[in-house]
């Protein structure tokens, strides 16, 4: 199955903590998804799909990736994105369908362009940390229950480390 990235798992960092081994590189190529531009949501450091006419959005084209794969992508964005079939250009002038997990904005949408090159900088480190923690509660709760949890820890002041500890039954460290 194929899936087209366009934001925090454009990342090699990114895909391997949520994937938990690395894409071979002869499994992505470089794409674009036309008729769209990307935004963030007030508050979030992460991208969302924006449908606008002669705007495109790169990313990666993935290939080959497994049900494992794709359960823990799903898990990773299930909570912000719904999955849709789109048609990606490739460099060479060709296309194809891949699937896409697509905005499923719960919040204000910030107009201004997410750009990639500008979350690693200012971003990635947190986000990383964050999207390990969370990866480390797959397999132990579902991910309704895993948000909620999510959610429920920091309003009560406690921290994520605190619920993956719980969770996991692992000391921090």
């Amino acid at each position: 199955m194929r899936f087209f990235f366009f934001g925090l798992l454009r990342d090699a960092d990114m895909r391997e903590a949520v994937l938990g081994r690395r894409v071979p590189p002869r499994h992505m190529r470089p794409a674009r998804l036309g008729g769209a531009r990307l935004a963030t949501l007030r508050g979030y450091t992460y991208p969302v799909l924006i449908r606008e006419a002669g705007q495109h959005v790169p990313g990666d084209l993935v290939e080959d990736l497994t049900a494992e794969d794709i359960a823990r992508i799903s898990f990773f964005e299930s909570v912000e994105y719904t999955v849709e079939t789109v048609a990606v250009d490739l460099a060479d002038g060709g296309s194809l369908e891949a699937r896409v997990f697509a905005t499923a904005a719960r919040g204000a949408v910030d107009q201004r362009t997410w750009r990639f090159e500008d979350w690693i900088v200012r971003h990635k480190a947190s986000d990383l940390h964050e999207a390990r923690l969370w990866m480390a509660l797959y397999g132990r709760l579902d991910v309704e229950e895993a948000d909620r949890r999510w959610d429920e820890t920091l309003a009560a002041g406690r921290t994520i480390e605190d619920l993956v500890e719980e969770v996991c039954g692992k000391p921090r460290g």
